[in-house]
């Protein structure tokens, strides 16, 4: 077996040793992994899902808008891309709700 130097005192240990025997200094990085569902956006534990496609998130990537829904609306938290199509929806939305306005305006004012 290789052996290489304790990082921590020097001391040459195999490169199977979980620890060094001299002074315990680990040889292996032992941070545990998510054993769960991991986030579409990064390799963090995936805490909750995109209200519209079920894509499953940490937190930290998905982001909250209003969406109005028939006669009412509520906020949802969305992943990047239904947020983003969300966005377009309601910028397509005050776009149609202006030029609306302006047909109404200048019939009115067309009497």
């Amino acid at each position: 077996m290789p052996l290489i130097n304790c990082p921590e005192c020097g001391r040459q240990i195999s490169t199977a040793a979980e620890a060094c025997p001299q002074c315990g200094h680990p040889n292996r990085d032992i941070s545990p992994t998510p054993s769960g569902p991991t986030c579409y956006s990064c390799s963090a534990a995936a805490t909750t899902r995109c209200q519209r496609c079920g894509a499953l998130s940490c937190a930290m990537h998905l982001q909250n808008i209003y969406v109005s829904h028939g006669r009412g609306g509520a906020y949802e938290l969305r992943c990047k891309s239904c947020y983003a199509s969300a966005q377009a929806w309601q910028v397509f939305g005050f776009i149609v709700m202006a030029i609306i306005i302006i047909i109404i305006l200048t019939v009115f004012i067309a009497r």
